[in-house]
């Protein structure tokens, strides 16, 4: 059989239990039609390459990412890094940032939720230190922020605004009333809401990660996404797409069948 490529001396990871690692492969219109032992190449003709013992395996699946919140970082300064050992100090390291920076519009920083002790700020702490301008902390694994009342008033946010999914993305509450830190995609809204990046920024980051995704061995990725779309969000996915459409032609898939909904796929 005539082969586009044939590989031997070759240490290959098949993830085949019942023969784990094979030394030769063979492909053909872009499928693999043989891996096996180096024998086996005498039923194949074309061009073949010795890896001189070189690794292969599969190409990495990677099952969870956050393509829009990578790129939105990429564009976006999170703030100064708040140590500490208590709540006040806390509160102390943000209002002497605030007073040697005046002016800004918002003030940024990154919180350990475990230096509060089992203590948490609430709005009516953040208004004290920084009552003219907003103030957003991001919690320092990434599923919370803190803000102060004038970013919660920039969204609208009151003690009547409904969670978004009931106890995963929500707002946290005392006594009915919104306390100012929000949990997952109930945060990730603010936390982006300033941020003014152009389509060239956003194919840039997109490249740059798939570039990166590909040098890693990475072939496939599954996008987490949230539960609802937001503004930047949105754009990431529709430039993606826009991406895609230039090299459907690369790899045979007809994208004009797309059904039009908001959650767009990744391919």
């Amino acid at each position: 059989m005539k082969a586009d490529q044939i590989i031997k001396n070759a240490k290959i990871f098949t993830s085949n239990k019942e023969n784990l690692l094979a030394t030769a492969l063979v492909v053909k219109d872009g499928k693999f039609v043989y891996v096996g032992d180096e024998a086996g190449l005498a039923a194949y003709e074309g061009e073949v390459t010795d890896l001189g013992g070189k690794f292969v395996m599969p190409g990495i699946i990677d099952s969870h990412v956050h393509v829009t919140t990578s790129i939105g970082f990429a564009y976006m300064d999170p703030g100064e890094y708040i140590f500490c050992s208590s709540k006040q100090e806390a509160l102390d390291f943000m209002a002497k940032s605030i007073k040697s920076n005046p002016g800004l519009k918002r003030y940024r920083f990154i919180l350990e939720r475990k230096f509060l002790k089992g203590n948490d700020i609430v709005k009516e702490d953040l208004d004290a230190i920084c009552p003219d301008a907003e103030l957003l902390i991001l919690e320092g694994e990434g599923h919370s922020v803190w803000v102060n009342s004038k970013i919660l008033d920039r969204h609208g946010i009151t003690d009547e605004t409904p969670d978004r999914v009931p106890e995963l993305s929500y707002y946290v509450r005392k006594d009915g009333h919104v306390t100012g830190n929000a949990f997952e995609s109930s945060g990730w809204h603010m936390l982006f809401d300033d941020l003014n990046v152009t389509d060239e920024q956003i194919d840039a980051e997109l490249m740059r990660w798939i570039d990166y995704s590909v040098n890693a061995g990475v072939t496939v990725v599954f996008d987490a996404g949230f539960p609802e779309g937001e503004a930047l969000h949105e754009r990431i996915y529709e430039r993606l797409y826009e991406l895609d459409k230039q090299v459907q032609g690369l790899h045979g898939r007809n994208l004009e069948n797309r059904d039009g909904s908001s959650g767009h796929p990744l391919y």
